[in-house]
Order: C-alpha cells, then sequence, then structure tokens
C-alpha cells in the first residue's frame, strides 16, 4: 500500500512534464478554435493562452460528467448544473499559490444574428486557486461567493446555438475592493462587457480559456464525445443536441449566423487522464 501511494505521487509530479509535451499543440488547437469561432474578437480582442482551463459538468440524471473539449456542442441539459473548474500548466509557479478570476458569458444573446442583449455573464467569480488536494490535482476551488452565480444555458427557441466563453485571468490583489463596484448582486446580466470590465478591474491578459456551444431545445446536431476529467466519473457522450440558443448566446455555424462551429476536440486533460492511468497501473503493478 505504501508503495502505490508513493507511485501515485511520482504520477502526479510527472504531470508537468507529460503536458509540457503536448503543450504546444494543445494550446495552438484552443487558439485556432477561438479564431475560428471568432470568439476573438467578438469576445475578446486577442487570445494567447499559456495554460488549458478544462470545464466539467456534473450531470444528475446519468450519474456521468461532460468534459467540454473548445467548441464542443452541448444540450440544455447537460449543462443545466454549475460546473467545474481546472488548470492544467507545464509551469507549477504559474498556477501554484496564484489567485484567479473566472467569466462565463455569452456574446450571441438573444440570436448570434441580433447581439442587442450581449454579452450575457452567465458566472463571474474570483478567489479560485488550484486546490492539489482534491482528487483532481488541477481543480480550481474558489475561497469566496462568486460575483455572479452561475446561470445555465437556455438559448431561446428557433435561435441558433450561443456560443459560451470561459476565461481565465490572473487575479490583481485588490480585485476583491474594485470588482464589486461593477458586478454586484444587483447588476444585471445582459449588456455585460468582458473586455471593459476586464480593463476597469486591471485584469491582466487571459492566461487561459475555453468555450463551448449550446442550443434551444428540440433542435438537432452531431453528437459529441465528451471524456471526464473528473477521477471516478463515467464517460458521457453528448447525445443529439437540440438548436437551443440562449437569449444572450448562440453558438453559429457558417450557415445559421455567420460564425463557424467548431467541434474541436482538444483533448486537453481527459489525454493526460489515459496517460496518468497508464503510468499508475504500470507502477503499482494493478
Amino acid at each position: 500500500m505504501l508503495r502505490i501511494f508513493y507511485n501515485s505521487l511520482l504520477v502526479l509530479a510527472l504531470l508537468p512534464a507529460l503536458y509540457a509535451q503536448s503543450d504546444s499543440s494543445l494550446l495552438t488547437n484552443v487558439t485556432q478554435a477561438f479564431s475560428q469561432a471568432q470568439v476573438v474578437p467578438d469576445v475578446l480582442p486577442s487570445f494567447a493562452p499559456t495554460a488549458l482551463a478544462n470545464i466539467t459538468f456534473p450531470v444528475s440524471t446519468t450519474n456521468q460528467a461532460v468534459n467540454v473539449t473548445a467548441g464542443a456542442l452541448l444540450t440544455e441539459p447537460q449543462t443545466a448544473n454549475e460546473p467545474a473548474f481546472s488548470l492544467i500548466s507545464s509551469s507549477t509557479d504559474q498556477v501554484a499559490n496564484q489567485t484567479f478570476v473566472l467569466a462565463l458569458v455569452d456574446p450571441d444573446a438573444p440570436t448570434p444574428q441580433n447581439t442587442s442583449l450581449s454579452q450575457f455573464l452567465h458566472f463571474l467569480g474570483g478567489d479560485f486557486r488550484v486546490n492539489a488536494s482534491t482528487d483532481d490535482p488541477t481543480r480550481l476551488v474558489n475561497q469566496s461567493a462568486a460575483l455572479m452565480d452561475y446561470f445555465p444555458p437556455t438559448p431561446p427557441e428557433g435561435s441558433p446555438p450561443h456560443r459560451y466563453v470561459l476565461v481565465v485571468y490572473s487575479q490583481p490583489n485588490d480585485f476583491a475592493d474594485t470588482a464589486r463596484s461593477f458586478v454586484n448582486a444587483s447588476t444585471p446580466r445582459n449588456h455585460f462587457n468582458l473586455t471593459t470590465f476586464a480593463t476597469s478591474v486591471k485584469l491582466s491578459n487571459p492566461m487561459a480559456g475555453n468555450f463551448f456551444f449550446v442550443g434551444p431545445k428540440n433542435s438537432t446536431a452531431s453528437t459529441t464525445t465528451a471524456a471526464s476529467a473528473t477521477p471516478g466519473a463515467s464517460t458521457a457522450t453528448a447525445p443529439a443536441a437540440t438548436d437551443t440558443t440562449d437569449a444572450s448566446d448562440g453558438a453559429p455555424t457558417t450557415t445559421n449566423g455567420g460564425h463557424t462551429n467548431t467541434c474541436a476536440v482538444v483533448g486537453m486533460a481527459g489525454g493526460l487522464a489515459i496517460i496518468t492511468l497508464v503510468m499508475v497501473r504500470e507502477l503499482c503493478n494493478f
């Protein structure tokens, strides 16, 4: 048992090295997905990530977790519950003892063709830290209440899918004081501007990001395989998505809104988890 414990620690120690081997290609894939889906410039003026952000939705009805790859098309039921976030970096110094701000916005409200309500703020929170003591050593855990609690995607009937964009920033020291001047419980979720907010509270360039599409109910789309990044959770396959579009977001395609629907499978933590499991099995002889 002691040998298994130490071998497990060795595997965790090797995670940054394993990540570094694929760091460049994964970051390139995410960057390209942001560009192809026009997240840049619709949400961010530019995007040059230095780490990978992962989103995992718990699905209570199936007891499975849906892990979001950049550009994945999901359904409303899959995104109904507040997700877990994780941050993967090849540099321990980049994430250890650092605090982060996370924002999730929909730039397609009420529809991709009519963005008069965008951006719609689905989540905003600070004081996130990587909690290595959890089962997932990349898991982000917030130390304070969110500035804006999670609101699930609900694109209006008839809308193309909306884009839901997660952006991760390094948190400045005075964020807790300055941010509440701009966002609090009485702040409307619509007409939010992430770039303006970031400038106002002196956030630096985003260090990581991810995004997914959700369409309104009863719409059809191709299935998307989503590998769970949560240890012990089942792998989920996203069923055919209904054409769900939030009044605030819409994941458009070339034919329905002018955006490119990039179901880019980036792999991220799923690939690392597989490599890690193989190493654990070999090192621990089970």
